[in-house]
């Protein structure tokens, strides 16, 4: 079930229960089109992940690992979270915020990691016309904090979202192991996003994002968390 909310406040607590607790109107509208807007008009600044199939304003961990290109992403982290503040300032203050809200502890930067980044799927693009790889958002937890399955979320912020479609997928399957779990595609639920909408989902939750149509990107913006002690979790992208 996917439970919509007023507020992410202590959504961390009713998550187990839930494929993810979204927020409605958690940020302003009209500060999504504010960075929106700034996220655009740092065309030259996005990096460029899987040959251009998709890009980033900032650094996203993920990318860098699947294209053998890590030590780029540490050797860029300062400066990453420094573009990400230039074009939409307060936006990563805002997402940890939103995080602490969720998880009910203080939250901080993960050491040497980037910060909150964003997304962006350009219309006509692989994402676009067959949706995101089904994947977990595991790949930068530590292999002691897997074996222990400690807890880890992932908040997506919508930005702008695409003229239709585009929404997430998630299923009822949490990560065992298997990258590549055999659950059908159809299953599962989808939360479609508007401007300011977030979404908090256990980082060990399959989900995928949907195709989409329309000549507008999708934007969004990612944080990962994960709890390092009692009442205080890391965060990073």
């Amino acid at each position: 079930m996917i439970v919509d909310s007023q507020t992410l406040r202590d959504a961390g607590t009713r998550l187990p229960d839930h494929l993810a607790i979204v927020a409605r109107g958690a940020i302003a509208p009209a500060t999504c089109a504010r960075w929106t807007s700034g996220v655009l008009a740092a065309r030259q600044e996005w990096t460029s992940d899987f040959d251009g199939d998709q890009f980033c304003l900032g650094r996203a961990f993920y990318t860098h690992l699947e294209t053998d290109r890590a030590d780029l992403y540490f050797a860029d982290a300062e400066a990453s979270d420094a573009r990400v503040e230039r074009y939409a300032p307060g936006l990563q203050a805002a997402l940890r915020a939103l995080l602490e809200d969720a998880v009910g502890g203080r939250v901080v930067p993960r050491a040497g990691w980037c910060g909150a980044g964003i997304h962006v799927f350009p219309s006509g693009a692989p994402v676009a016309r067959e949706g995101g790889v089904r994947h977990f958002d595991v790949e930068g937890l530590a292999d002691e904090h897997l074996e222990r399955r400690a807890p880890a979320v992932t908040l997506v912020a919508m930005l702008s979202p695409p003229v239709r479609g585009g929404g997430l997928r998630l299923w009822a399957v949490l990560y065992a192991g298997d990258d590549e779990p055999d659950v059908p595609p159809a299953d599962g639920a989808i939360v479609e996003l508007r401007p300011g909408d977030a979404v908090l989902l256990d980082s060990y939750r399959l989900h995928q994002i949907q195709p989409f149509g329309g000549d507008r990107p999708r934007i969004s913006a990612t944080l990962h968390g994960a709890a390092i002690d009692a009442g205080l979790w890391e965060c990073w992208f």
